[in-house]
């Protein structure tokens, strides 16, 4: 129960700040934003996955004690896999796709905080997919090297897949540069999907 209740909770909070993320796109209002506005944007995004549960606990884990929520380790692994992403992998796009963040920010690692609070967001949302399109694999087809294969190329396809449209939709967004667009579509994508294939089972796992 624990764990199905905090899916449920992060499909839904993660409408509200891909909604938000829509009209600030398109409405440019990072134009008039300097350092801490990024950052209280960025926060005020990832921050409900973390203090909402804590004030206000969802029904499966009214009465347990804080170490059986499923919410809470979700977050402790996306945090932690999150941090280690932007803090070393970030760099990859910087030295390879010359990649590079223009606007003002607090940085760590040559990175902007902004972008590591904005992450937690993003990877919740992406972590909550995967684990019901395995589930809905594991579920419906028998155990065997048939399935096992499926799987394989379902979590390749879902972790290029999740790469390249991250990498697609964030084009709107003008204070990210690449030096060559296309083979960071490509390419680079091909290399931060590598991230997924490794995290997608491994979170599945997680109290299923």
């Amino acid at each position: 129960p624990s764990k199905h209740h905090a899916e449920v909770f992060i499909l839904r909070y993660s409408a509200c700040w891909i909604v938000s993320v829509v009209v600030v796109i398109a409405t440019a209002a990072y134009e008039s934003w300097g350092k801490w506005g990024y950052m209280s944007y960025c926060g005020a995004c990832a921050a409900p996955a973390v203090l909402y549960p804590l004030m206000f606990p969802l029904r499966g884990d009214v009465g347990r004690p804080l170490r059986d929520w499923y919410i809470l380790k979700a977050n402790v692994w996306i945090g932690v896999f999150s941090f280690i992403g932007n803090y070393w992998y970030t760099h990859y796009f910087y030295v390879v796709l010359r990649a590079n963040y223009t606007f003002d920010a607090h940085r760590l690692n040559d990175v902007p905080i902004a972008l590591y609070l904005m992450t937690h967001a993003y990877f919740m949302f992406y972590h909550v997919l995967s684990n019901a399109a395995l589930r809905k694999i594991r579920s419906r087809y028998r155990p065997g090297r048939g399935r096992f294969a499926f799987e394989c190329g379902a979590i390749a396809a879902m972790s290029y897949s999740t790469a390249f449209m991250e990498s697609l939709t964030i084009c709107g967004f003008p204070y990210y540069s690449f030096e060559d667009r296309d083979m960071a579509y490509t390419l680079g994508s091909a290399f931060y999907g590598i991230y997924f294939l490794v995290s997608f089972p491994m979170f599945l796992r997680v109290d299923e």
